[in-house]
């Protein structure tokens, strides 16, 4: 998914309210629940009594101030505990805002971690909501391919699930650095079709529109004798095994491209390979 998001309570108390289920689809900025806010409310309510009287008493003291039956002292005073007080209101607002469970973005609710009248504290993970509209997926482009791929160009993506149909992708990003095989990240995004939507997760193949591509030498993955992260195989030499080292491209479904190390036309080991070493006696069983 493009976007995921969890919901976070930013308060503590007891859950009073959470209106919410799996699979609910919600807005961004959406009221989904709430924490207990009584003793807050009971504080709010006495701070504001508190800021109306010290109001009144400020406005007071200026006119007795001004009629020199009052020092500048108590006006002083009297102001510092007013505004004090109208910053604790402030703050207690703030609490009981901060109370209220709103939904980070629009999308569906695919976790639920609690329910309605559990004790939650701040920065506890109520549930998680994730945005299908719009998919991303990372796929490996070898350093042969990769330098023919921009930003923005469309690519052909195709599933199992709906094997008739091609949806329509685009490039969002091309890493500037490579694995130790010079395969490179390409990061993809598609834009969910409502007619035939596609969950997260699901497996997909990328096409690229690449020009000038030409055949190329390719063995089967189970041939790799430490797999790709150390790629080696063995091939017939005679009645004995040889190891070639090889640099590799792409990755072709079951298959992975060899850039060097192997001739066309070489016998490569691709079973039992796993007990043989260098020199070892072959015997093909057919």
């Amino acid at each position: 998914a493009e976007n995921e998001a969890d919901v976070v309570v930013n308060s503590q108390g007891k859950l009073t309210e959470l209106n919410i289920r799996l699979g609910s689809t919600v807005s961004k900025g959406q009221l989904l629940g709430k924490v207990d806010t009584k003793l807050q409310e009971l504080n709010l309510k006495a701070s504001s009594l508190s800021q109306e009287k010290l109001a009144k008493d400020y406005d007071r003291y200026n006119e007795l101030y001004k009629g020199n039956a009052a020092t500048e002292a108590n006006v002083t005073d009297v102001k510092y505990n007013y505004e004090n007080t109208k910053v604790q209101v402030e703050q207690i607002k703030q609490q009981i805002a901060n109370a209220n469970i709103v939904a980070p973005l629009s999308g569906t609710i695919v976790r639920k971690n609690l329910e309605e009248g559990e004790f939650v504290n701040p920065g506890t993970v109520i549930a998680t909501i994730v945005d299908v509209s719009k998919l991303k997926a990372t796929v490996m482009v070898s350093e042969s391919d990769v330098y023919k791929l921009k930003n923005g160009a469309a690519v052909n993506i195709t599933t199992d699930i709906y094997p008739e149909k091609v949806f329509k992708g685009t490039i969002r990003y091309i890493s500037p650095v490579g694995d130790d095989a010079h395969n490179y990240p390409v990061e993809i995004t598609l834009t969910n079709d409502a007619k035939a939507e596609v969950k997260a997760g699901t497996f997909i193949r990328v096409s690229f529109d690449i020009k000038g591509s030409t055949n190329t030498l390719q063995i089967p993955k189970i041939a790799l004798v430490e797999g790709l992260k150390n790629p080696y195989v063995y091939v017939l030499n005679g009645n004995k095994a040889a190891v070639r080292k090889l640099v590799l491209g792409r990755e072709i479904g079951e298959n992975v491209e060899v850039l060097s190390g192997l001739q066309e036309g070489e016998d490569v080991i691709s079973s039992g390979q796993i007990n043989l070493v260098e020199g070892s006696i072959v015997s093909i069983v057919k």
